[in-house]
C-alpha cells in the first residue's frame, strides 16, 4: 500500500514526466551532434586527403622524374596518410608504404579516363578512404589513401564519451529533477494536510507559502476559507447557544404561569389576566424567532418568493410605526415619522417589505436606551429611500461591515438582554436585494445609527 502511495504521489509523477521529457530530448540532441560531428569530421578528412593529392599531382605535373617522386613519397611517409604514385598504364612508379593487395585492387584499371576524385569513401566496410589525382594531362595517377581504422577508433571514443556523460547528465537531471518536484509539490503537501486538518474541525490553519504565483494564492484562498469556515463556526454556535436561551426562557414562563393557571391557585381575576399576558407575550416571542428561522431555511433553499404589487410605501411604514410604538414607550424612546408626501407607488411585496421595515425599527429599539428613533421617506432622483435613525449604543467600525451576516450579534454580552436570533438584519438584506434594492448602514459608537434603504423608482 505504502509503495503505491509512493507511485502515485504528484512529485514521482512529476519527476517521472520530467525525466522522460529530458532523457527524450537528451536523445535527440545527441543523436543530431553525433550526426554532426561524424559528418563535420569524415568531411574535413576526406577534403584534406583530396587537397593533398591534389597537390602532390600538381608538384609531379611539374616535374615528373624520379626526384620528385621520391620527395613526395618522403612527405607522406611518417603521416596518417599512405601515397602511391603510378604512370598512365598503372604500374606502380612509389609508395610511401609496402602496397597492399587491398592497395593494387583499388587502383583504376589501365586504360580508363584521366580521373580526379574518390574512389572509395565507405569508413566502417573499407579499409581505406580513396582519392585519386590525375598527374598533368596523360602522365599517371597520384592515389591517396586514409586508414578507415582511425576514423572507426574515433568515432567509437566519440561513442564512449558521449554515452557516458549522457548517463552523467542523466543522473545530475534525475537529481535536480527530484528537488524541483519536490520544491513544486511541498506548497500543494502542506495545503492537503492544511485541509485534511479543516476537515477535523480545525478550521483556521496557517500555510506558509511565500510568492503571488498560483499556489501561493490557492494557498491563500485556503487559508482564507478556513478563516471563513472558523468564523461561521462560532458563529453558528453563538447562534444555537442563542436560540437555546431565547427558546427556553418563554417555555419556562409558559410552562410556570400555565401550570399555576391549570392548578387554579390563582387568586383574582387581573392575576390571571397578567399570567395569560405573559403567556401570549412569550409565545409571541417563539413565533418571532421560529418565523426568522423559517425565513433563513426558505432563504437558504431558494424558496425565497415575492408577491410584487404596486403599493405605497408610506403606508407600510406608517403600519410599523403604529405596531412598535408602544414597544418603543415601554422604553422611554420617542419614535417619530418624517414621511416623504410625494411618494410614487412601486412595485414591491408588501409583507416581506414590511417584515424588512419591522426588522430595522425593532433592531433600533433594541440597541437605544434612550433618545429617539425616526423613520423617514423620501425621493432622490430615480429611488425611493427609506430610513431608520436612532440615538442608540452605535456600532464600532470593525464590526460594521459584518453586521448583515447571518448569526451575527455586535455585542454579544447584550444578547441575553436584548433577545433576537441574529438573524433580522440577514433576512433584511436578503429581502432588500431580491427587490434589486440596496441596503447600507451608518453609525458611531455611542452616537447612534442609520440604516438606509434604496428601492429603485
Amino acid at each position: 500500500m505504502k509503495s503505491k502511495l509512493k507511485i502515485n504521489s504528484i512529485s514521482i509523477k512529476l519527476a517521472l514526466l520530467f525525466s522522460g521529457l529530458f532523457i527524450a530530448l537528451l536523445f535527440i540532441l545527441g543523436f543530431i551532434l553525433y550526426g554532426a560531428f561524424t559528418n563535420l569530421f569524415i568531411d574535413y578528412v576526406k577534403h584534406d586527403l583530396l587537397i593533398r593529392g591534389k597537390n602532390h599531382a600538381n608538384v609531379l605535373a611539374r616535374q615528373f622524374n624520379q626526384g620528385t617522386i621520391e620527395h613526395v613519397v618522403k612527405m607522406e611517409s611518417d603521416v596518417t596518410t599512405h601515397v602511391l604514385i603510378t604512370d598512365i598504364d598503372q604500374n606502380i612508379l612509389a609508395s610511401s608504404v609496402p602496397p597492399s593487395q587491398d592497395m593494387k585492387e583499388a587502383l583504376i584499371p589501365a586504360g580508363n579516363k584521366l580521373f580526379n576524385g574518390f574512389i572509395e569513401v565507405d569508413w566502417e566496410k573499407s579499409d581505406y578512404i580513396i582519392s585519386v589525382s590525375a598527374i598533368g594531362k596523360n602522365e599517371g595517377f597520384v592515389y591517396m589513401f586514409y586508414p578507415s581504422k582511425i576514423l572507426r577508433d574515433i568515432v567509437q571514443v566519440v561513442d564512449t564519451i558521449m554515452l557516458v556523460s549522457g548517463i552523467g547528465i542523466v543522473l545530475i537531471a534525475f537529481g535536480l529533477i527530484g528537488v524541483l518536484s519536490r520544491t513544486l509539490t511541498r506548497p500543494l503537501i502542506t495545503m492537503k494536510e492544511a485541509t485534511n486538518k479543516m476537515a477535523l474541525g480545525k478550521y483556521k490553519q496557517k500555510i506558509p507559502i511565500s510568492g503571488d504565483d498560483e499556489v501561493a494564492q490557492l494557498g491563500h484562498s485556503i487559508q482564507l476559507l478556513g478563516e471563513q469556515l472558523q468564523e461561521f463556526e462560532d458563529s453558528r454556535n453563538d447562534f444555537l447557544a442563542s436560540v437555546s436561551h431565547e427558546l427556553r426562557t418563554p417555555l419556562t414562563y409558559i410552562k410556570g404561569y400555565s401550570d399555576i393557571l391549570n392548578k387554579d391557585i390563582v387568586k383574582t381575576r387581573e392575576e390571571q389576566q397578567e399570567y395569560l399576558q405573559i403567556i401570549n407575550k412569550e409565545a409571541s416571542r417563539i413565533s418571532l424567532l421560529v418565523n426568522d428561522l423559517l425565513d433563513m431555511s426558505k432563504l437558504q433553499a431558494g424558496q425565497f418568493v415575492l408577491n410584487k404589487q404596486q403599493a405605497n410605501v408610506n403606508l407600510i411604514i406608517k403600519k410599523v410605526f403604529t405596531t412598535l410604538k408602544p414597544a418603543a414607550a415601554e422604553k422611554g424612546i420617542i419614535l417619530s415619522l418624517d414621511l416623504a408626501e410625494d411618494s410614487p407607488e412601486i412595485e414591491i411585496d408588501v409583507l416581506r417589505m414590511e417584515q424588512a421595515i419591522f426588522n430595522l425599527v425593532e433592531n433600533s429599539i433594541k440597541y437605544t436606551n434612550e433618545g429617539h428613533i425616526t423613520l423617514r421617506s423620501h425621493v432622490n432622483n430615480e429611488f425611493l429611500i427609506i430610513e431608520v435613525q436612532d440615538t442608540g449604543i452605535g456600532i464600532s467600525p470593525e464590526d460594521l461591515p459584518k453586521i448583515w451576516s447571518r448569526f451575527y450579534r455586535v455585542d454579544k454580552s447584550r444578547t441575553r438582554s436584548t433577545g433576537g436570533s441574529g438573524l433580522g438584519l440577514y433576512v433584511v438584506k436578503l429581502i432588500v436585494e431580491a427587490h434589486n434594492g440596496v441596503v447600507r448602514a451608518n453609525s458611531t459608537e455611542n452616537s447612534g445609527s442609520e440604516f438606509t434603504i434604496y428601492l429603485k423608482i
